[in-house]
């Protein structure tokens, strides 16, 4: 029960001092009418209480004892003090202390739609000085606290570069998420996208395309990349986009070039970061699935992944990047292995828009049915041979 109890005020802790830290970030940011105008910077207090969930999880689970800044009275009581100074004397000078800190609190928490700002003014008096408590109550039962123990993926087991890299992938959300939120423009560029790509509007996602004019190409690479990384979205469309496009022939050179950026990125992006995380972005179930492929086909498992397009490209990616496979057989494998499918849809993007769909699974059907007929042959001449030596 007590260390139920630690925990909670742990975790409690850490978004308190985080939410302290954004919102006086935010109110900063907001005095600046230059970033204001480009800018929501009340989603900076969304991006600081999701950096406290994040170090509150390295220090939980991954034992980085280093991180947890809320266990220390000196870093507790400065980084406390100094944020409620900053956005106490801002608002109180601008003469907006009862509506600004509440303003962007409701806006940062979307909570705009279910309470007023007299509600969340009401809601900040009370939740503010209990938030002081629960850090007290952390940095006491910390000191009180003397032994720990080490969890079997413990910071310190990690090396210096998956440190590195797992600090840089939360960064990397972070900004995604921050540039997300905060600029409209941004946030209605991935949206369309994501729409026209769940839906294979393939046309609808031309015509988007067109939109950025002589930016069309740098837009669709890096939409390339963002769904192999992050997305789990259709790239067939976007290849019947720039077969549409471009021609089947840039057009194919750009889905190809795009979608080698993106599975070497996280096939880097795996090496760098290890299994343990690499399970909770693909699926433990799904890495062992890619361990009993790759054991069975060794070198040519990608190659034959790839040539089967219903296999979820960001899974071979991220799958082959903690196997023993080398950047070259990785990258001539992948190369070589989407480069049919892609040129097939590049010209049929260029052919035959109105039944792209269709067509996509009709020939995923048939390329899925080649290479399992490739797979199975040897088996079944085996098999005959066997049946042949026992009937004689």
């Amino acid at each position: 029960m007590k260390n139920i109890f630690r925990t909670f005020v742990q975790l409690v802790a850490s978004i308190y001092i985080f939410f302290l830290i954004g919102l006086a970030v935010a109110i900063l940011l907001i005095q600046n009418s230059w970033i204001d105008m480009r800018f929501e910077s009340e989603y900076m207090v969304t991006i600081s209480l999701l950096t406290g969930l994040w170090f509150y999880f390295l220090t939980t689970f991954l034992n980085a004892r280093k991180f947890a800044i809320w266990e220390s009275a000196r870093i507790s009581a400065a980084v406390g003090i100094l944020s409620i100074a900053i956005t106490s004397i801002i608002t109180l000078i601008g003469g907006s202390f009862s509506i600004l800190p509440s303003y962007v609190v409701r806006k940062s928490l979307f909570l705009e739609d279910i309470l007023t700002l007299d509600s969340m003014n009401e809601l900040l008096i009370i939740l503010i000085p209990i938030g002081f408590i629960f850090m007290a109550f952390a940095v006491w039962s910390s000191n009180k606290s003397k032994t720990r123990t080490e969890s079997n993926t413990g910071w310190t087991q990690l090396s210096g570069v998956q440190k590195l890299g797992i600090m840089f992938l939360f960064v990397l959300i972070a900004f995604f998420l921050l540039v997300y939120l905060g600029q409209g423009g941004f946030r209605d560029l991935i949206n369309q996208s994501t729409v026209y790509l769940k839906d294979a509007d393939v046309e609808g996602f031309r015509d988007y395309l067109l939109s950025f004019g002589s930016l069309a190409a740098v837009v669709s690479g890096l939409l390339m990349v963002f769904q192999a990384i992050i997305a789990p979205l259709p790239a067939f469309v976007i290849t019947f986009a720039n077969g549409l496009l471009f021609g089947w022939g840039w057009g194919a050179v750009l889905s190809w070039s795009s979608a080698m950026a993106g599975a070497l990125l996280c096939f880097y992006l795996a090496k760098i970061l290890g299994r343990p995380v690499v399970e909770k972005i693909v699926t433990k179930k799904a890495l062992n699935w890619w361990d009993s492929f790759f054991a069975r086909y060794g070198k040519h498992a990608v190659f034959i992944a790839r040539l089967v397009p219903i296999v979820s490209f960001d899974l071979v990616s991220y799958a082959a990047g903690v196997t023993s496979i080398s950047f070259w057989q990785f990258f001539w494998a992948t190369g070589l292995g989407q480069l049919p499918a892609t040129i097939l849809y590049s010209y049929l993007g260029q052919n035959a828009t109105s039944t792209v769909e269709i067509l996509f699974f009709i020939f995923t059907i048939v390329i899925a049915l080649a290479v399992i007929g490739m797979i199975l042959r040897p088996k079944l001449h085996v098999r005959n041979k066997e049946k042949q030596g026992g009937n004689g």
